[in-house]
């Protein structure tokens, strides 16, 4: 039949749509690592994913949808960097200590891209602020497990996760800012200590925090 199956070609063109999108994303990404959230320029990013500027257009109406694309992954990287370290045999404060371990290392991997998403966009974009107090939120409902396993935590107010998961955050962005990234890793202690006081008391905390 001329011109082939319609549904074959129909899913040939919807994977090849995908494929450019994904380019772009990561484009958009590797541009905002390298030139900061108001530095990017649209020409970067179609040099680095090799596309046209009508290929560009047709995913994204915006400079911003992109970056938010590009924070979208970022961010599911790390959700999906913690769930795997929660997967980790072991009790519950040994989980907490291997998530946190895996997202700061992430950070400090990519702590370029991640002090243009952490500070920068969060400055500059409104959608990009809701989608990092969403994710700060995605990670303290994981930290809610806690209260399962500790007969102590059930009283603890209900923004006690939230607090301290955007205590964690500011910290971390703090350093970043100041493009400190190599001091990160050297907090762990301090920072699992400080997520497991509320749950396992300070003794039990500090005890786990020093592995």
């Amino acid at each position: 039949m001329a011109g082939g199956n319609p549904q074959r070609r129909s899913r040939a063109e919807a994977e090849a749509a995908a494929a450019q999108r994904e380019r772009l994303v990561s484009a958009f990404a590797k541009a905002a690592a390298e030139h900061g959230y108001a530095g990017l320029d649209l020409e970067q990013v179609l040099l680095y994913a090799g596309v046209g500027r009508e290929i560009l257009d047709a995913h994204f109406e915006s400079k911003e949808q992109g970056l938010i694309a590009a924070q979208d992954a970022f961010l599911e990287r790390l959700w999906l960097d913690v769930l795997g370290a929660c997967e980790a045999p072991g009790e519950w404060p040994l989980k907490v200590r291997a998530a946190l371990a895996a997202i700061l290392s992430s950070l400090v991997e990519a702590s370029n891209l991640a002090r243009v998403f952490a500070v920068e966009a969060v400055a500059a974009s409104l959608a990009a602020a809701e989608r990092q107090y969403a994710a700060l939120d995605q990670f303290a409902s994981l930290l809610r497990y806690g209260r399962r396993h500790y007969p102590r935590a059930t009283s603890l107010p209900d923004a006690t996760e939230r607090v301290i998961v955007g205590g964690v955050a500011s910290i971390v962005s703090g350093h970043l800012l100041m493009e400190d990234p190599q001091a990160i890793p050297a907090m762990e202690p301090q920072l699992v200590e400080l997520i497991l006081i509320p749950y396992l008391g300070e003794g039990e905390a500090k005890r786990v925090a020093a592995g």
